[in-house]
């Protein structure tokens, strides 16, 4: 392999040419690790384009579909149009939308009229579809025969249909209107005898998708039925078009990098993180930050409020931290879990039941457990009983409030269609803060009229 920093040398060299060998080398890789070395390389936009046009053919152009999408929006924004032609018209459809969307506007119109105006049509029809849905994820290249022909005639129009589509494993058999009739893998179609029809050999119950279902119902139901592909339909039963199990993974990286973000308490971004500017950087972690600041204050607020408890038994304060902590990290616990769960299907909205009785009664076993270890460990210590029974009682009712806020909160933001993920994490366990010292001094208060 080139090592990246040869590449970047003779870009930058006057003449800005690779020797013969060296783009050999290059040609010899495979498209990804081309893609790969000319980002590690350090070259500009316009150089890494020189050097795709030096590697030419259909490696070059598979290599540019390799490369991240902001980097093939600074080469296309930095290069002329026609040469930049052939790399956007190769780009499999939803990834060319995806670019074309990303550029700016007059870079757009310059290259829209090359175009040819079957791909123009193309990028007309999944421009129209709303982000994450199925229609914006989909590829329009996708193996069709009629119904009618024969498995031999079908082999015949396969080899002419397949250096064109992006996977001609899954053959979808439709009428004159594009009616989605049913499937026929591959291996059937070369197992059947040559004069069978495919109406004959293909399977009816097609697993579909509507254009509308949102990107990770469709990633789920692809790893649930073990699909490479699955249609995509209007609601007319009209094939529009496929995603294949390679789209799957990647919505499902971009899906689980979001989830991560936001459990992490910032605003989820999609650029990488060197090229992410400082100030974009700043204000994703910035906002949420100062949410979570003005969450503590009320706890500040709490804890000012019942200054006159503090005063009458300074020992209360010593374990504030003990119980904000455990009940904020069995808040997180079970709104991990639960967000887990909405994600792989596991549960759902209509669960909410199921859901409240089994984190009660793992609350109450969690609560009674730890308050009574909490208890034995103030009494031991300090010999103050109500200070014991106050940190115990305090540890039971935060914890079962906690877990149960923890388990319900995302379930009421997937019934509300917001993402589940923003429970998880500094949020939720910031919030509970606030609700155990509240529980924490009302039960202190309660406790010492009580006794005394």
């Amino acid at each position: 392999m080139i090592h990246a920093l040869n590449i970047a040398h003779v870009a930058n060299s006057a003449v800005a040419v690779l020797h013969g060998a060296e783009i050999d080398a290059l040609r010899s890789l495979h498209p990804s690790d081309i893609a790969e070395t000319l980002e590690e390389s350090g070259c500009s936009p316009s150089q890494i384009v020189e050097v795709l046009v030096q590697i030419g053919n259909h490696t070059a152009s598979d290599a540019f579909g390799q490369l991240n999408i902001e980097t093939q929006q600074a080469c296309l924004e930095a290069s002329n149009a026609q040469t930049m032609l052939r790399f956007v018209e190769n780009m499999e459809p939803d990834d060319r939308v995806d670019l074309l969307k990303a550029v700016d506007e007059d870079v757009r119109e310059a290259i829209m009229p090359l175009i040819a105006q079957a791909e123009r049509n193309d990028i007309r029809r999944l421009w129209k579809y709303e982000e994450g849905t199925a229609g914006a994820v989909m590829t329009t290249e996708y193996a069709v025969l009629p119904q009618g022909i024969t498995v031999a005639n079908a082999l015949e129009q396969m080899r002419l249909q397949a250096p064109n589509k992006e996977t001609i494993y899954s053959i979808h058999i439709t009428d004159a209107q594009r009616h989605l009739l049913g499937i026929v893998s591959l291996r059937d179609l070369i197992m059947s005898k040559p004069r069978a029809t495919l109406e004959t050999i293909m399977e009816t119950r097609v697993i579909s998708v509507p254009h509308d279902m949102a990107e990770e119902e469709v990633a789920a139901i692809i790893a649930k039925y073990d699909l490479l592909a699955v249609p995509v339909l209007d609601r007319e039963n009209r094939l529009l078009g496929i995603i294949t199990v390679d789209d799957v993974i990647d919505i499902m990286e971009a899906e689980n990098t979001e989830d991560f973000q936001r459990i992490s308490a910032m605003v989820p971004f999609e650029e990488e993180y060197f090229k992410r500017p400082l100030p974009r950087l700043f204000w994703s972690r910035f906002l949420w930050l100062a949410v979570l600041l003005f969450t503590s204050l009320i706890s500040t607020t709490i804890m000012e409020m019942n200054s006159a408890v503090i005063h009458q038994m300074v020992a209360l304060a010593f374990f504030i931290p003990l119980v904000t902590g455990t009940c904020g990290n069995a808040g997180t616990q079970s709104a991990t879990m639960v967000v887990r769960a909405l994600a792989l299907g596991e549960i759902g909205p209509g669960d909410v039941f199921r859901v409240f009785r089994r984190e009660l009664f793992m609350g109450l076993a969690l609560g009674g457990s730890l308050g009574l270890m909490a208890y034995f460990r103030v009494f031991l210590q300090d010999h103050s009983m109500i200070l014991g029974w106050t940190v115990g009682a305090a540890l039971l009712a935060t914890l079962l409030t906690a877990n149960l806020t923890g388990a319900l909160m995302p379930l009421l933001l997937k019934k509300l269609n917001l993402d589940p993920a923003l429970t998880a994490g500094p949020f939720i366990a910031t919030v509970i803060d606030a609700v155990g010292i509240t529980l924490y001094f009302q039960i202190a208060i309660l406790l010492m009229r009580v006794i005394q």
